[in-house]
């Protein structure tokens, strides 16, 4: 059915098109189909130019839209409150996207920029998981914060300085250089020299060191006592020679006449003490020296006499208590 040269001067009301019916031209200068009020159409509309809307067009119940060609919104497309299509190419929502995301393409691997922070709930439940098998986890568990790896070794690496410190940053627990040193501190507001600090040939520990045990010979150790001490003091003559009992043994270049005195000592150490004459020689003992027969040994007088004393502290020495020592008889190696 076509109809041709449609004209009206009035108004028409109740024109009804059933079946397919093709406009084919208008009684009019422009040839354009102007309708005031309501068009009803009963069947299918097939519309083979543009179709140009000045106001709202208004889609109810339609449950499918069929486009064969490209569709332009020019100020994005908006489905309900949740999601927006702009026309920049965004697109926003509110609600949750679902699925494992296989099936996405052309999705940019580039950083992903938060404006605000990300928050998880406080259990191992809600961390963050790196790795495949959720290897490396870190989590808040309401009272403390933990990292936590369950596969190969967990590393820390740093091209500059990895600093151990307080929340505030005024205190350090321990702090490591790239080949430089490493060091650990104790109170670092009140003691903030490292009580630990490596270095190329070995650490330096600031304080005292306490060990249950120790391993090794002890051969390469400097400043401490190891094993027998002997302590030489120079050629004494005419002087009262003091024996500091830190040491154990004591050689003695004695000439003229010499006393010989202790300070120090712990009960129940074991010394020895030996005496060599330049020349002719008498030497005596302070009254700490306690021998057997209660006098003091008569020491050979000739030059190049070599005597041997040995001794032990039998009490150490106190305020208002003198120091006594248990001594050995004189031997005289002439």
């Amino acid at each position: 059915m076509a109809l041709t040269k449609i004209g009206s001067i009035g108004i028409n009301t109740g024109i009804a098109f059933a079946g397919v019916t093709t406009i084919a031209t208008l009684n009019a200068s422009d040839n354009v189909l102007s309708v005031g009020g309501t068009v009803n159409f009963v069947s299918d509309v097939s519309i083979g130019g543009t179709v140009s809307i000045g106001g709202t067009l208004t889609y109810e119940d339609v449950t499918n839209v069929d486009a064969v060609g490209l569709i332009t919104a020019r100020d994005g497309i908006k489905v309900g409150s949740g999601i927006t299509l702009s026309p920049d190419g965004d697109i926003f929502f509110t609600g949750i996207m679902t699925g494992n995301g296989s099936g996405l393409t052309g999705v940019a691997n580039t950083d992903v920029i938060f404006t605000d922070k990300i928050t998880l709930p406080d259990s191992a439940a809600g961390s963050i998981n790196v790795g495949l098998g959720s290897d490396l986890q870190i989590f808040h568990t309401g009272s403390s914060s933990v990292i936590q790896n369950s596969t190969g070794q967990l590393t820390l690496a740093s091209d500059d300085a990895i600093n151990l410190q307080s929340k505030t940053g005024s205190e350090y627990y321990f702090r490591a250089y790239p080949n430089n040193r490493a060091e650990l501190y104790f109170d670092f507001s009140t003691h903030n020299t490292p009580k630990l600090q490596t270095s190329a040939t070995g650490v330096t520990v600031d304080g005292t060191v306490a060990a249950t045990s120790y391993t090794g010979d002890g051969s390469a150790l400097t400043g401490i006592a190891a094993g027998i001490q002997t302590s030489v003091p120079k050629s004494v003559s005419g002087i009262t020679t003091v024996l500091d009992l830190s040491k154990d043994d004591f050689k003695i270049t004695a000439a003229g006449i010499t006393t010989v005195d202790v300070r120090g000592g712990s009960e129940g150490n074991s010394h020895t003490l030996r005496i060599v004459n330049s020349g002719i020689t008498t030497v005596g003992f302070s009254t700490y020296f306690l021998f057997p027969s209660g006098a003091a040994p008569i020491i050979p007088t000739a030059s190049g006499t070599i005597s041997l004393i040995s001794f032990t502290v039998h009490r150490q020495g106190a305020v208002g208590l003198a120091t006594q020592l248990l001594a050995g008889s004189s031997v005289n190696f002439s």
